[in-house]
């Protein structure tokens, strides 16, 4: 288990970096561009790219449980937070929209409890509560970092986690691969729909390369992600994923030189602490 341990976390950490990048391209491609339209053409890109994992699987036969009522619900879930993350990731620094998405471990906890009756002992609530108000470090209310983005960006988040809780819903004969392409066609479909109705804004090769790349960074980093959850145990390899947020800072600094001020970096470290806690304590 020790060794299967290592290779989960070195392929989380790759789904990390791999993610980090692709946020970075898409933001960058997203300069001067409708969000729809970035969305909806990484989507055309992703798409192709995972409608060739099927073909290669093998699971072209059960394509159509894409259109299974609790994966379409699924996949609607997963269009708003989607959409949610990068209209927030377009307008505020990386590194705090990547923080606010790292309380999403806090979130499912609480959905877990509302809608799950699962019982949870005193210290993960306080753990949750901990990391709720170390939030508030990270997007200060009454701060020029509390706007409408930083609101969205946990709106997003709570999409997110009501979209993992909801995922247990989803009948077991319906292929991982085969939800993946569920998302991707409708958030792809989301993007150029609202992109029809609002005009096609010209898009620069620069741009059209980004979110081509973007798209393959995504899909290996989906494929790292599923890897590293199938080797290690979840309580080890899961803690991992807030290597993103120092990561996040970097790319941050380097690309736009931007860096969290020292009472927001305080609370990411809140954050991943009571994170960690959660994913150590958790069955």
């Amino acid at each position: 288990m020790k060794s299967e341990n290592l290779r989960g976390a070195m392929a989380i950490l790759g789904a990390v970096g791999l993610f980090i990048i692709n946020d970075a391209m898409i933001k960058l491609a997203s300069v001067g561009l409708p969000a729809a339209q970035t969305i909806g053409v990484r989507g055309v890109f992703a798409t192709i790219w995972v409608i060739l994992a099927v073909l290669a699987s093998g699971l072209r036969g059960q394509a159509h449980l894409a259109f299974e009522r609790r994966t379409a619900g699924r996949a609607v879930l997963d269009v708003a937070s989607t959409f949610a993350y990068l209209i927030a990731l377009f307008h505020m620094p990386i590194a705090l929209a990547i923080a606010i998405g790292q309380t999403a471990p806090l979130m499912m906890l609480m959905l877990s409890v509302i809608f799950l009756r699962e019982v949870v002992p005193w210290r993960r609530w306080a753990a949750m509560v901990v990391g709720f108000a170390a939030v508030l470090l990270v997007v200060r209310p009454g701060s020029d970092g509390f706007n409408v983005w930083a609101a969205l960006g946990l709106a997003a988040t709570l999409f997110s986690a009501i979209r993992d809780i909801y995922t247990r819903v989803v009948p077991q004969r319906v292929p991982s691969l085969i939800i993946t392409l569920a998302t991707a066609v409708a958030v792809t479909v989301t993007g150029l729909a609202i992109t029809a109705v609002a005009g096609w804004q010209p898009m620069a090769a620069t741009q059209w390369g980004l979110l081509f790349a973007a798209s393959l960074f995504l899909a290996g980093a989906y494929h790292l992600m599923i890897v590293a959850m199938r080797l290690g145990e979840v309580s080890f390899v899961g803690g991992f994923r807030y290597a993103s947020l120092p990561a996040g800072a970097l790319v941050g600094w380097v690309v736009w030189g931007q860096l969290p001020d020292a009472i927001a970096i305080a609370g990411m470290a809140i954050i991943v602490a009571a994170g960690l806690y959660l994913f150590r304590t958790g069955r």
